[in-house]
């Protein structure tokens, strides 16, 4: 499953930002992006045969980007760009959701949430199932997926 997880999230990731905001990857840009400061994150919870959530982090000025390109816009207020990092946050969620499979439940996704940076930062929300970093021109998006009861541990390969 973690595989598959991380294969659809990585997926999403790129097309969503790709189709929703414009923006495209830029993976030479990495080790530049590395160590930029989180300026913004926000969660999306599910519900279903698995539950758990979503978290994006944004860095290098891309939390604006985000809004201004969604928007077209170029002074997105701050409930703008909480509002279009939830709404990305919440797409990239519902493409992932399929990879767990079990379609018994059917799956309900919460509202987006902004994270306080705090929680993040002091690692209060635990170890994620998978996670991928994106790096576009505007900044590097960091996406987190989380499935209660799941706990990451190295899948052998064969």
């Amino acid at each position: 499953m973690k595989t598959r997880v991380e294969n659809a999230l990585k997926e999403a990731g790129l097309k969503t930002f790709e189709e929703t905001c414009f923006m495209y990857p830029v993976p030479e840009l990495k080790d530049l992006q590395e160590m930029l400061p989180l300026e913004a994150a926000a969660e999306v919870k599910y519900r279903g045969d698995f539950s758990g959530r979503m978290m994006i982090e944004t860095r290098g000025g891309l939390f604006r980007a985000i809004a201004v390109n969604m928007l077209s816009s170029q002074d997105p207020s701050g409930e703008q760009k909480l509002d279009a990092l939830g709404e990305i946050a919440n797409i990239i969620c519902g493409n992932v959701i399929p990879a767990l499979g079990g379609v018994r439940q059917g799956y309900r996704i919460e509202a987006p949430k902004n994270i306080p940076l705090s929680e993040t930062q002091n690692n209060l929300l635990g170890e994620p199932l998978v996670q991928t970093v994106i790096n576009l021109n505007q900044g590097r998006v960091d996406l987190k997926f989380y499935v209660d009861g799941y706990y990451p541990v190295p899948e052998k390969r064969s």
